[in-house]
């Protein structure tokens, strides 16, 4: 692996004497960050000082510096975040929780909930999206219920795709560990709009180990017949098309992503499992003004979310013959307006329908079951923003979160053989009503240095019922200084999540919950550092507390909460060539705990450190070549057991090194 490492970089710096351009190579992005604006927190335009959150905003010029290979790798080098792969989902982990919700768009457009009830679909079709079609994405941290209603825990994450005047990609890239990968794009601009195509095809063949490694003895003897080794069990292979048009005032998304993935199910695990996904979504978004006081915008999104999962069953005499299918499918509806008053005063005013149904029909050991239902949520909400004077803005919202009572009609066959042995059960789920508020104030003490202090309340539905809620009320201050070489970017917040389901699991049950509160206090501070055009580097660290308080006799100790979250990037540019260097560290994390015990599925894991390394080299203004090496030291970090299907007790394993080199052609 070193000489190949050594042959590609001096292979990359021989190639072609052409002199290119500076602006081709780089351009100041932290000053592009002063001016851009941001339409995801507020559903108005806003600079990043003036918007009431936290936010974080990456460019396609952020992004291709680094030359990350997926989107969970991108994200788990955003400050504060990181991500876990437990081969079903990418749980998401942020200010002390593993999981829970953040509202995933693409082009402003809402996509299927990250948290779902318990037999729900994954949100693998999301990270599936190709880092080469993302021309911005913006990571707002904090409760965004207001503006985006349920399933928005702790904050949002918005990727824009249709920069219409993006110049058209081709991509090809070819690695170890099965690692294919091919993107193309197409973008238009014509003079009332334009279109943009994406495409792609990706494939690895995931996270490889020896299980051995993982249980304990016993539990590795336990069943003769399961298999030894995850390689070549944990494919992965995504195939994605995005198309945006725009005509005037219209805006057309259409999405679609067909996801084949392993995934492990303990403890026999025979000849692997395997998911089939596919995600279809259309919206429609038509946004105009009526004068220069008054906008609105009407938004309507339709999707549907097929699952389809063979052989689940625990039992190893259980035919292996059975398929589970799952269908979500959602309609959605939001209208706003947003009104000047004045120059001090304006006004948010929107209202937001939304119809979902869930069908499910699996085989699970010797029992078959199905479960129906369909619910309709019918939000209003309302925000103002008062602007004092230049220094003082005041910014005040509520929403009014209301869900119809609905029945869930549940089949259950108990004997395969004999249909009149079915059981029929009808569960009536209650109606739900909640306000959700939201209070932040924003001092510029100049042109630099803001200050934003923010408060946030929201809600989602628990991962093991539909009935219940989780709610999180969320404080934070938040100091933000942009210049043109330094961007800092801090906070102090305190989260209090309530009714927090504490999962458990361990493969030969149906998942179980504890209900309990969470509360994390933390410190964030994040930098970049541009000193001159060769050079950039940005560092972060999140330290953080968090206790559960269970609402029951056992006392849970918080699980898969890291204290620690640290980051590093570099990146150096000499002639034509840039070098990156990318380090991730996340603190040891608990496992999760047993149900109706004190115990804990294994041991808690190491300390996890990632390093990633890119080469790029441009060969002229439109081609270049690029090596990356994803955990350059092929470092076995672990993540603990429980996070869903898994009961590792020496943790469950991640990914090792892969190395893909690629071409890139714009044109």
């Amino acid at each position: 692996m070193r000489s190949i490492l050594i042959f590609s970089i001096i292979f990359i710096n021989t190639l072609f004497a052409q002199n290119i351009p500076k602006e081709e190579l780089d351009t100041l992005s932290l000053e592009e960050l002063m001016d851009i604006k941001i339409y995801s927190a507020t559903k108005s335009y806003q600079r990043i000082e003036d918007i009431p959150a936290n936010i974080i905003v990456l460019t396609r010029k952020d992004i291709e510096k680094y030359n990350y290979t997926t989107l969970d790798e991108l994200l788990k080098h955003v400050p504060g975040l990181f991500i876990i792969d437990d081969t079903e989902h990418f749980q998401i982990g942020s200010r002390g929780s593993l999981g829970s919700s953040f509202k995933l768009m693409i082009n402003n457009n809402p996509i299927s909930p990250l948290r779902i009830p318990r037999a729900g679909t994954s949100n693998r079709n999301f990270f599936a999206t190709p880092v080469e079609s993302i021309d911005r994405i913006e990571i707002i941290k904090g409760p965004q219920a207001v503006t985006y209603g349920s399933n928005s825990m702790y904050g949002s994450i918005n990727i824009i795709t249709n920069d219409f005047n993006a110049k058209n990609i081709i991509t090809l890239g070819k690695g170890n560990n099965g690692q294919e990968k091919v993107f193309a794009r197409i973008n238009h601009k014509q003079e009332n709009g334009g279109f943009t195509l994406n495409t792609s095809f990706f494939n690895t063949e995931g996270i490889k180990g020896d299980l051995k490694d993982s249980f304990t003895q016993t539990e590795y003897n336990k069943n003769p017949s399961a298999n030894k080794k995850l390689d070549g069990l944990l494919e992965n292979e995504y195939k994605t098309v995005d198309f945006s048009h725009r005509y005037k005032n219209l805006t057309t998304d259409i999405t679609y992503s067909k996801t084949n993935y392993g995934i492990y199910i303990e403890p026999t695990y025979r000849e692997g499992n395997n998911v089939d996904q596919v995600e279809k979504t259309l919206a429609f978004t038509y946004e105009d003004e009526i004068n220069e006081n008054l906008s609105y915008k009407a938004n309507l999104i339709t999707s549907q979310k097929n699952y389809d999962i063979n052989e689940v069953n625990i039992l190893s005499s259980t035919s292996s013959l059975v398929n589970n299918h799952a269908e979500d499918k959602r309609n959605q509806i939001d209208l706003h307006l947003n009104y000047k008053l004045n120059e001090q005063l304006r006004f948010l005013l929107g209202a937001t329908y939304e119809r979902t149904s869930y069908d499910f029909e699996g085989t699970f050991n010797t029992i078959a079951n199905t479960r129906k239902y369909i619910f309709k949520t019918e939000d209003i909400y309302s925000k103002i923003q008062y602007i004092y004077s230049d220094k003082f803005e005041f910014n005040a919202g509520i929403r009014h979160a209301s869900r119809d009572d609905f029945t869930i009609n549940f089949t259950q066959d108990n004997d395969l053989s004999n249909p009149a042995l079915d059981q029929i059960i009808s569960q009536k789920i209650n109606e739900k009503n909640e306000y959700l508020p939201e209070l932040s104030a924003v001092y510029h003490i100049d042109s630099n240095n803001h200050l934003k202090f923010l408060y946030g309340k929201a809600n989602q539905l628990a991962y093991s019922s539909i009935e219940k809620y989780e709610v999180i009320k969320s404080n934070e201050i938040n100091y933000l200084f942009l210049s043109r070489k330094y961007q800092i970017n801090s906070s102090l917040f305190y989260n209090k999540a309530e009714n927090i389901s504490l999962f458990t699991q361990n493969g030969k049950n149906l998942p179980t919950s504890s209900i309990g509160d969470k509360v994390t206090k933390g410190f964030e501070f994040a930098v970049k550092y541009k000193p001159n055009y060769n050079i950039e580097t940005s560092s972060s660290i999140t330290i953080q507390k968090t206790k559960n308080y269970a609402k029951s006799t056992e006392n849970y100790g918080p699980d898969f909460s890291p204290k620690i979250l640290s980051k590093f990037d570099i990146t150096y540019i000499h002639n034509k060539t840039r070098y990156s260097l990318l380090v991730d560290y996340i603190s040891k994390m608990e496992a999760s705990i047993k149900s109706g015990t004190n115990q804990r599925y294994g041991k808690k894991s190491n300390h996890n450190i990632n390093i990633n390394t890119n080469i790029n080299h441009k060969i002229n203004k439109d081609l270049s070549l690029n090596l990356h090496v994803y955990n350059l030291l092929d470092r076995d970090n672990r993540v603990p057991a429980g996070s869903t299907l898994t009961s590792f007790y020496n943790g469950a394993f991640t990914k090792g090194r892969e190395v893909l080199f690629s071409i890139k052609y714009k044109f």
